[in-house]
């Protein structure tokens, strides 16, 4: 049955579709999981000369509801996801263009879906061509062989691409960082995404990964568990750096930027905070920005305020084991390579002196990166000039005073500092 919509090609064409095939394919990807499916499989038939014969995206979810079409496929940015309370970080289909972006790269659309109804699984398949958007096709209902629910997007007359862009490390790495968070999220669930039957690996991106949970009460003496993820990346993933909260289904309610954005010290993180504290709360697209407005209520509120004291003083301490461990030889190693080090004879006493520069400049570079970024080479080279001096004196023990009015430190970074300076 052919079925009109409340679209033109035009308007289509000019609402700003994914920019890339590899943008295409992951908004199909997301469109499974949106569907609750915990398996998508890209499936690639091409000749000898790598031209795609048949190309197919299939996933395990739920299917699409036929009762929904007119809605969902019969308007253009607009979508079930969108009428939704909240979208996830990784519902990406908001304004409908998923289904729309195979016209970049494809002639033809044909989703065969498999859905639960009370006689039972049912399937039927609807057809979009590139050339008339205007319009989709939708079979007759009809009994399924299936043993499940799920869709698979059938994509003909493929152009501009050949079976090597697919099969490339590059799209490969593509969807690693695209979707490995949520795998990894997933992983105790069996979440997966393969090619020709081989998974998207993603655990190459992790450097660092800690799981712990932490019990927090109100002031009601109710008590709230909290599992917390954190996840180091090996580069940056595309996203800023954020905690997401999680409801006990592992729903993102929302989501707030971390205290560590803007550290310029390639600490590439993020951390999920997954609680049944959460479930009560309906998800909307906002971005928290103030400890308050995400709770009404004044015990929601001083739990949660505890929670993220909790938070920042574990990601305090995974960046601190991060700068101790990684990025502080960086440091020196630049500071050496741009001249901006003192100039030292060959005598003990300068290479005492020296020893005890470096690791003075450690430890405030682990207390506190920051000191080190965005400041001029001359200033730099100045700043440690003085501190060399000082060194020289019998007034060294004064640096540590006038260090702590730039930098707040801990009891331990004071006591580690004192140490060096005696």
């Amino acid at each position: 049955m052919r079925n009109s919509t409340k679209i033109t090609n035009a308007s289509i064409e000019s609402a700003g579709l994914p920019k890339d095939a590899k943008q295409a394919i992951a908004e199909y990807i997301w469109n499974g999981f949106d569907a609750k499916a915990t398996a998508v499989s890209i499936e690639i038939k091409s000749n000898e000369l790598g031209h795609i014969e048949q190309f197919s995206i299939s996933d395990n979810g739920e299917g699409i509801t036929p009762d929904t079409l007119d809605y969902s496929f019969g308007n253009f940015l607009d979508s079930l996801k969108k009428a939704q309370p909240k979208r996830t970080s990784y519902t990406r289909g908001k304004k409908g263009k998923g289904r729309f972006s195979f016209s970049l790269f494809a002639t033809r659309a044909t989703w065969h879906t498999v859905v639960a109804q009370h006689q039972g699984l049912m399937a039927y398949t609807i057809t979009i061509d590139r050339d008339n958007k205007e319009t989709y096709d939708s079979s007759e209902l009809l009994p399924s062989q299936s043993e499940h629910t799920g869709t698979t997007v059938l994509l003909e007359g493929l152009f501009g691409l050949n079976a090597m862009t697919f099969e490339s490390e590059d799209f490969k790495d593509f969807l690693a960082q695209e979707f490995g968070w949520f795998l990894y999220l997933n992983k105790d669930l069996g979440y997966n995404i393969t090619i020709n039957g081989n998974p998207i690996v993603y655990q190459q991106l992790i450097q660092e990964t800690d799981e712990t949970s932490v019990t927090i009460y109100s002031p009601q003496e109710n008590s709230f568990v909290f599992k917390i993820n954190y996840i180091r990346w090996k580069y940056s993933i595309g996203d800023r750096y954020y905690y997401y909260f999680l409801n006990s289904h592992k729903v993102e309610v929302t989501k707030l930027l971390s205290s560590f954005n803007n550290n310029a010290i390639e600490f590439h993180h993020s951390v999920y905070v997954e609680s049944d504290f959460f479930d009560s709360f309906e998800m909307s697209d906002m971005t928290l920005s103030t400890e308050g407005n995400l709770f009404s209520e004044k015990e929601q509120q001083v739990v949660y305020r505890k929670l993220l004291a909790e938070l920042r003083d574990m990601l305090e301490r995974k960046q601190k084991k991060y700068v101790r461990e990684k990025a502080v030889d960086l440091k020196l190693e630049e500071l050496a390579q741009k001249n901006l080090l003192p100039h030292y004879g060959h005598a003990d006493a300068d290479s005492g002196r020296k020893a005890t520069l470096l690791q003075l400049v450690q430890e405030l570079y682990i207390a506190n990166p920051r000191a080190f970024v965005g400041i001029k080479d001359d200033l730099i080279r100045t700043y440690l000039g003085f501190l060399d001096l000082l060194l020289q004196t019998d007034r060294k023990a004064q640096i540590l005073p006038i260090i702590e009015q730039a930098i707040p430190l801990s009891d331990k970074e004071r006591e580690r500092i004192g140490m060096i300076l005696r």
